[in-house]
């Protein structure tokens, strides 16, 4: 059990570092506010508009091993690591949308080149998620179907 615990947090943080290492650097690259909408807490009541980058930062990890706990049960029900981790991705990825309304120091909803950023970088994201869920597949069962 403890084992399990440690790859759910490994693998969220691990696939939401990159994720957010990549928004940060697209954002910094073209000035595309992607960056700033995966760290945007604008719409969550209580909370400042904004907080100190390494706070927000953390928020999203902790929502990433969220993503990851949720990854590894689907991955226990039906061994698909690769499918699974680019679904989940991909499906994060349509947060854009919402998130997008909900503050005007982001990127707007009709910005198709910004949520083509925030599509490739959730890819990546489902990518590392679905490389480490296949490592441990690997590493635990050799009868596993990839």
């Amino acid at each position: 059990m403890k084992r399990y615990v440690l790859q759910v947090i490994i693998a969220g943080l691990l696939s939401g570092i990159l994720l957010g290492f990549f928004l940060k650097w697209i954002q910094l690259l073209t000035g595309s506010g992607v960056y700033t909408l995966l760290l945007n807490i604008d719409f969550v009541p209580m909370l400042p508009d904004r907080l100190p980058e390494w706070l927000e930062f953390s928020l999203h990890l902790a929502v990433s091993v969220v993503l990851g706990f949720l990854y590894r049960l689907w991955l226990i029900r039906w061994p698909h690591p690769w499918i699974c981790g680019l679904l989940i991705g991909a499906a994060s990825s349509l947060l854009f949308f919402p998130l997008a309304l909900l503050s005007e120091r982001v990127p707007r909803v009709d910005d198709m080149t910004a949520y083509m950023y925030w599509l490739a970088g959730h890819m990546l994201y489902g990518l590392v998620l679905g490389l480490l869920g296949y490592l441990e597949l690997r590493r635990t069962s050799a009868t596993v179907t990839y």
